[in-house]
């Protein structure tokens, strides 16, 4: 039985099992995958996951995942930032807008932190759409912030305020 986070709208978050990763990422055209590095990095604060399902079917659809970020030294800088990967077969169904606004009201019911905020590409329209039908509102232009295919690519930044939602 999988636990669901949250639902509504045809769509639910679940916690993600090893076995519905491995369908999602079976399934994934890599459109947007950013090229690898070798290099150590510091990871970030724990990643939590997330499959994104259809509610009627519970058939996976792609995955969520949503880590802390800090925008200075103390608890109240922080912000959860979030990304979503639908499999081809599931866009341009709502499920990415729905699967955000589920994330989002996740986020806001279960942790203190104020700022839930996430990027893509500026070629990537769909999600772009997605995400500002989540609530998220555009705050500008990250230059050259992601590699991939070899290119520095420029992502849209987008921020939801706790405050934004009274």
């Amino acid at each position: 039985m999988r636990t669901v986070l949250r639902s509504g709208g045809g769509f639910a978050l679940v916690e993600a099992t090893e076995a519905d990763l491995e369908l999602v990422r079976a399934g994934f055209d890599g459109a947007f995958d950013v090229d690898p590095d070798d290099r150590p990095v510091a990871p970030p604060s724990e990643i939590h996951r997330a499959v994104v399902v259809d509610q009627v079917t519970g058939a996976p659809l792609g995955d969520m995942s949503w880590h802390r970020v800090s925008w200075g030294r103390t608890y109240a800088c922080g912000a959860w930032n979030m990304g979503i990967g639908l499999l081809p077969s599931a866009r341009g169904r709502g499920a990415g807008a729905g699967a955000l606004r589920l994330l989002v009201a996740h986020l806001f019911a279960t942790t203190d932190l104020d700022r839930v905020e996430a990027s893509t590409d500026v070629v990537n329209t769909a999600a772009q759409r997605a995400i500002e039908a989540a609530g998220l509102r555009r705050e500008g232009v990250a230059r050259g912030a992601q590699l991939r295919g070899g290119e520095r690519r420029d992502m849209v930044m987008y921020g939801l305020l706790r405050s934004d939602l009274a």
